[in-house]
Parts: structure tokens; C-alpha cells; sequence
């Protein structure tokens, strides 16, 4: 009678805990379902969203409607849980799962309005315009492996122009040779502006709000440069990149001289402060400009290959303030076809200046490299956040948005020339060592105790 007493109060315990389990799960769920508690415990954060993103929701002042045209169940997990904390962050914000093989009707209906769309596209449809997603947009690959996520920047971005008042307008200017990169052209349009190359700036009596000159090597005539100043006059900021080496360019010399500033056009180098191994891909130090007070909290380098010195030159009429500059270590040559990296006689040394702001409205940087396409979609480097950031400067009346890519794989250190040798050492010969002198020691230790 005993034996089976306890049986029964160890089957009553057994159904107790099972029934206490089952309740947990429940009101856990219940409690998800009316607070969003879902904790993101991966060590990349890759659900949380930032703060930028908060504030545009919270802003959010009219109905707008997202459209997924792929099955809810097919879409990949991560996007479609980033998507629904978007949701749950604002009653104003609507996703909605499209099926384009189940309900062709709503992507064929966009599609006659002019929207390029396929499977898998995200629609945003805001209180002024519309904006279509592409779903390789939101994918970042290396080596052919998926190693992010940019759903983030691109939606936020997508949200903040569909419900502006007014777009703003870039122009990348054409006609002298220019190089943009394709990431270039996306810095702008994520962050809301309408992106158009051309060799007029001006159309009637309005002038876009910020122009580019991207890394040309022809001159610019005087009419070009006329037109330059009017736009300046009228309004518009610019952005100029130059490269080292090209030959000279009075016309754009002269009208960038205006404002203080002037490239060497030679190329600069690091003794320890440089990437990838090549002291010509230099880590410049951010100086103390309001433009870098993001990166006082989040050190996380820029890094630009093949860049040209500027000299700079504040007067009465014209505030010149340093972006970027070259450690006290940095040497030039005078000319891109440099026999040797390494420094050599007749080399200049000192701290160079790298980026620099004329005005609040015009910038210059003695590089191209800078906007490539890798380095301004590595997130390990500060590339777009940095570029993001001066045109904000130059654009206060926009908001713009710089949100990291989520990633996926481990990303490589940001190590400095000077780092990567310190570490190899310790790696290479001083641990080895330590190994060895710890093995000489226990062998010392065994052969007194024999």
C-alpha cells in the first residue's frame, strides 16, 4: 500500500509539472504576443533594430503599407522577424505578405504605374511616393556565401522618403571622365535623394540640392565651372573626390582655390597606420569636427587607398576645417608609378590632411578609392557611415540614414599595419616561447622529484 501510494504522488507530481510547463509556455506567449518580449540573444544583435529606425517610426505621422510579393512561410526568417518588429513599433506601419503566383493581380497593378517588380521585392507605399525594394538589395554576398543583412538601412531609408514632403536632388556631374561607383550612387539614393548624372546641372531655375564630382580626369571648362558657382550661389553644396597622379586641372584648380582648399595630387603613405598590408592604403585620424563625433563611441576606422594630401586655407571669407588627417608618420611621393612603398630620401613627411569642409557646402577628398564598392559595403570599416555623415552636413534640411548591414559571418579585424606586426609576433615567437620555457620548467620540476 505504501509502494503504491508513492507511485501515485509521483504521478501527481509528473502531471503538476507538466501542467505548470504548459501554463508558462502559454502565458509567455500571451505576454509575447501583447508586449513583443522577444529577446534577440544572438551576439550580432541581427533582430534588434537601431534608434534611427525607432525614430522615423515613431514619427510616422501617415498610413503607410509595405508589401512583401513572396508566401509569408517561403520568405527568410530573419527578414520577415526584423519586418514584423517593424510592425509592432507603430499602428501606422502595415506588412503585408503577396504572393505573386497566388494573387498576380497587385504586383501586375504596380507594375503598370512604372514599378519594376519581382519576387521576393519589397513595395513601400508612404503618404507621397512609392519605393520599390529590390530583394538583392537587402543581401549581402562574399565569395558567394551570404555574409549580411541590409534590410534595415533600406527600409528606413524607403519609409523616410515615401512620406517626405519634398525629395532632394544629387547630381553626379558627366562629361570629364568621371569614375562613380555604383555604392556611390546608392549612398544617395538610401538616403532619399533623387539621383541623376548629367552634364547640365541646372534645370530653369532650380539647382540640385548637392552636385559630385567624382574623380575626373578631364578638365572642367570655364562654362562648366560658371555653372559650378551659380549652383553654389543658388544653394547646392558639392562633394569633389580627386584622384593622385592625374594631371593638372586649372579650371576645377582654381574654383576649388576659391574656397581654401587645393590637392597635391601625390600619394600618401603610413609607417603603422594602414589596412590589407600596403602602408598606401592608409587609416586616416579623425579630427575633432562635429561630422566625427559619432565615431568618438564607435571606433571603427575609415580607410583610403591611393590618397592624394590637400592643402587647406581658412581667410576671412572662407572657414576651412580638417575632416581627415595622416598620422605624424606619413610620408608622400610625388607620383603614382613609386618604385618602392617604403620611405626614401627626398620623400615629404609629417601629418597630412586628407578630407576637409569648406563652408559648411564643399568638400574634398584626394581620393577615389574611398567609395569603392568593397570598402564602402565592408562593415568593418566606416567608409559609407563616414561619407553618410558629411552629407549630412552638407544637406541639413534632409534626414539621412546610416544603419549598419547586419552580419552574418564573423567580419576580419579592422587592424592597423602596426597591430597586425604586433600580433604576429606574439604569435609567432613569443607564445612559442612561452611554450617552450613552460615545458622546460615542468621537465626541471620532474627530474628533482625522481
Amino acid at each position: 500500500m505504501k509502494n503504491i501510494t508513492q507511485k501515485g504522488l509521483w504521478a501527481l507530481l509528473l502531471v503538476l509539472t507538466l501542467l505548470v510547463f504548459v501554463l508558462v509556455n502559454v502565458l509567455a506567449g500571451l505576454v509575447r504576443t501583447r508586449y513583443d518580449t522577444a529577446l534577440d540573444l544572438t551576439e550580432e544583435k541581427l533582430y534588434a533594430l537601431s534608434g534611427e529606425t525607432q525614430q522615423i517610426l515613431s514619427t510616422l505621422g501617415e498610413e503607410t503599407n509595405v508589401f512583401v510579393f513572396a508566401s509569408e512561410s517561403e520568405y527568410p526568417v530573419m527578414l520577415r522577424e526584423m519586418m514584423r518588429r517593424y510592425a509592432k513599433l507603430t499602428d501606422k506601419l502595415h506588412v503585408s505578405y503577396v504572393d505573386p503566383i497566388e494573387n498576380p493581380v497587385l504586383m501586375s497593378h504596380y507594375q503598370q504605374m512604372g514599378h519594376a517588380l519581382n519576387a521576393y521585392d519589397i513595395l513601400v507605399e508612404g503618404a507621397n511616393r512609392i519605393r520599390v525594394v529590390p530583394y538583392q538589395s537587402l543581401i549581402i554576398y562574399k565569395d558567394s556565401q551570404v555574409s549580411g543583412i541590409d534590410l534595415e538601412q533600406q527600409l528606413s531609408g524607403a519609409l523616410l522618403y515615401t512620406n517626405s514632403i519634398y525629395a532632394a536632388r544629387a547630381v553626379f556631374t558627366l562629361g570629364h571622365n568621371e569614375r562613380p561607383s555604383a555604392a556611390l550612387k546608392k549612398l544617395f539614393s538610401d538616403n532619399n535623394f533623387v539621383v541623376e548624372t548629367k552634364a547640365v546641372l541646372r534645370d530653369e531655375m532650380l539647382v540640385p540640392e548637392v552636385i559630385i564630382v567624382a574623380a575626373p580626369t578631364v578638365d572642367f571648362s570655364p562654362e562648366h565651372i560658371e555653372t559650378l558657382k551659380e549652383c553654389v550661389e543658388g544653394g547646392s553644396s558639392i562633394m569633389v573626390f580627386l584622384e593622385p597622379g592625374e594631371g593638372a586641372m586649372p579650371h576645377l584648380d582654381t574654383f576649388l582655390a576659391e574656397y581654401g582648399l587645393k590637392t597635391e595630387r601625390d600619394v600618401l603613405f603610413e609607417e603603422k597606420a594602414f589596412a590589407a598590408g600596403l602602408p598606401q592604403y592608409i587609416i586616416p585620424m579623425y579630427s575633432s569636427h562635429l561630422i566625427n563625433a559619432y565615431f568618438v563611441d564607435n571606433p571603427v576606422f575609415v580607410v583610403s587607398p591611393s590618397s592624394s594630401a590637400l592643402q587647406i586655407k581658412s581667410d576671412l571669407l572662407h572657414t576651412v576645417d580638417e575632416l581627415l588627417t595622416t598620422t605624424p608618420d606619413a610620408y608622400s611621393k610625388s607620383s603614382r608609378s613609386f618604385i618602392s612603398a617604403t620611405r626614401e630620401e627626398g620623400d615629404k613627411t609629417g601629418r597630412f590632411t586628407v578630407a576637409a569642409l569648406s563652408d559648411g557646402k564643399i568638400f574634398l577628398m584626394g581620393s577615389r578609392m574611398v567609395y569603392s564598392d568593397d570598402l564602402m559595403g565592408a562593415t568593418s570599416y566606416a567608409n559609407r557611415m563616414f561619407l553618410t555623415r558629411v552629407l549630412n552636413a552638407l544637406w541639413q534640411q534632409g534626414a539621412t540614414v546610416s544603419i549598419p548591414a547586419k552580419t552574418l559571418s564573423a567580419a576580419p579585424l579592422p587592424l592597423q599595419g602596426d597591430q597586425a606586426e604586433t600580433i604576429g609576433v606574439l604569435l609567432a615567437v613569443v607564445l612559442p616561447l612561452m611554450v617552450l620555457a613552460l615545458g622546460a620548467y615542468v621537465n626541471i620540476r620532474r627530474r628533482k622529484n625522481l
